[in-house]
């Protein structure tokens, strides 16, 4: 059977990368649920859902924010999507939120097959079958692209766009055509519709192509880039706000303002981000393969554009990178491989790095079994979806006097919009007198308790302000989500008891 395999592998390689690559992101698409981080879920999920219900979750629509609206600095385009993809759901009478949700992990496992199909094609364009065969695998496998190919991140969803136009980039290992330069550019437009800030990339090809004195080539390629941008950003703020590219101002307002309001990391932590992202030393031979050469300039420019203005920037977010990861990975890779070939050194001591090799797939592959059954932000999923048997809802106290953070809660999957939410994180505070501006008919009956500690306390002073409560459930965070806070208590992954007013 093995055999059989080899021979599969061997005949039709990039079928068999795909179906190798499909099996994870498929066992994820299932079974590693919740959310990533607070983006992949609060600016997509819950602003989609929202708008198939009538409501808007995050007030972006214009005509619910009053007299003086003002765009968000949000892309509407992958929200919009998910947004016609409920819409189609609900029509056809999948309304479970825990199933809406399967459905849509399923289809982004199968649009992050792209990054490995064509991160495959370049890498044979750029080497020969057997590199082109070992990058395809890595990306098939790597650990945590499965669980991050099923997440709503903007910065994820973006890649397979961006694989496309740097495919285009090299298609022809000869000379670029013009049909491919704006073909390229229309690709990397609509990256940049996903995410605003691919536009630092997609600056790198037409630099490019001017160093190259490839005016015609510049030309189309802004054509192209330009394209799906007017058509499609440019159309949907006009549409919301009368005037085009309202969204994509605010955003770059917006985060000149706050170059420092979410932390200032050094330099240097993307470089450090990229040698350890694929696992020790292997990213380490990475870096080592895209820093010796520049080829393909069309390629190599605008990543290293990306890199250099994100690392200048103040605010550095370790997802802010992954646009670029996979095709780092392709570009670094292949120049490693090239080097090993022709350097005396590794040739004498070709089983020390397939020895390296053989430990890196292993450690690789144990975690990304944990991962693809990995329940991320579990007790704040279950928390809400528990509480779909007590609709219809007042409000909800988030009493986190503790952490003193109170997490937003994941409202889309206790599919109620109109519930009241009020956080509550000053133990010294008096709830009670909060609570009496509230209408009767809207006095928040649930109290979510995030974390048991102190919880006796907490609880005793939640009574003294609304009266006997009872425990209608338990929360418990999954098996990873204690193992990251366990690392690192910022990572706030906590058990929710949830209580309701009134006895029991």
């Amino acid at each position: 059977m093995w055999g059989s395999f080899k021979h599969w592998c061997r005949k039709d390689p990039l079928r068999a990368l795909t179906v190798i690559a499909f099996v994870p992101r498929l066992i994820a698409a299932f079974f590693s649920e919740g959310y990533f981080a607070h983006d992949d879920h609060f600016l997509v999920i819950e602003a989609a859902g929202s708008w198939v219900d009538g409501a808007d979750y995050n007030n972006w629509l214009p005509w619910n924010q009053g007299d003086s609206p003002r765009p968000s600095g949000h892309s509407f385009f992958f929200v919009g999507l998910h947004y016609l993809f409920f819409y189609i759901l609900k029509t056809i009478g999948v309304s479970d939120p825990k199933s809406m949700m399967i459905a849509v992990r399923i289809l982004l496992a199968i649009w992050s097959l792209v990054v490995v199909r064509v991160g495959y094609r370049i890498a044979l364009r750029l080497s020969n079958a057997e590199i082109a065969w070992r990058t395809g695998l890595f990306l098939a496998l790597f650990y945590f692209m499965p669980f991050l190919a099923v997440r709503n991140l903007v910065e994820v969803a973006c890649i397979p766009f961006l694989m496309l136009g740097a495919y285009h980039l090299v298609r022809n290992k000869n000379e670029i055509g013009l049909k491919d330069a704006l073909i390229a550019g229309i690709w990397i437009g609509l990256a940049i519709n996903v995410r605003f800030q691919t536009l630092f990339f997609a600056i790198g090809p037409g630099l490019a192509f001017l160093l190259q004195k490839k005016w015609k080539h510049t030309i189309y390629y802004g054509i192209g880039i330009l394209g799906p941008i007017v058509a499609l950003q440019g159309m949907i703020d006009i549409i919301l706000w009368g005037i085009p590219f309202a969204e994509i101002t605010e955003y770059v307002l917006y985060n000149l303002y706050n170059t420092t309001t979410y932390g200032v990391l050094p330099w240097y932590n993307y470089l450090l981000l990229l040698a350890g992202i694929y696992l020790p030393f292997l990213g380490l031979a990475v870096l080592f393969g895209f820093v010796r050469r520049t080829a393909p300039l069309l390629l190599w420019l605008p990543m290293l554009l990306f890199i250099a203005i994100h690392s200048y920037f103040p605010n550095k977010q370790e997802r802010f990178l992954l646009p670029i990861i996979p095709l780092f990975f392709v570009v670094g890779h292949v120049s490693w491989e090239q080097y090993l070939a022709t350097s005396k050194w590794w040739q004498n001591k070709a089983g020390l790095w397939r020895g390296h090799v053989l430990w890196i797939h292993s450690l690789n592959f144990v975690i990304l079994v944990v991962l693809c059954f990995t329940y991320s932000k579990r007790s704040r999923v279950e928390a809400l979806y528990s509480l779909r048997d007590h609709r219809p809802l007042k409000g909800i106290v988030i009493e986190d006097t503790y952490g003193k953070e109170a997490p937003m809660p994941p409202l889309f999957y206790l599919g109620q919009w109109d519930t009241n939410v009020l956080p509550w994180t000053d133990p010294t505070a008096d709830l009670a007198v909060v609570l009496d501006d509230y209408p009767l008919n809207e006095k928040p009956e649930i109290i979510l308790f995030f974390g048991e500690e102190d919880i006796n306390n907490r609880i005793a002073r939640v009574t003294e302000a609304m009266g006997p409560l009872h425990e209608i459930g338990r929360s418990e965070p999954g098996l990873v989500d204690r193992v990251v806070h366990w690392l690192n208590p910022v990572n706030r992954n906590e058990t929710i008891v949830t209580m309701a007013t009134g006895p029991q």
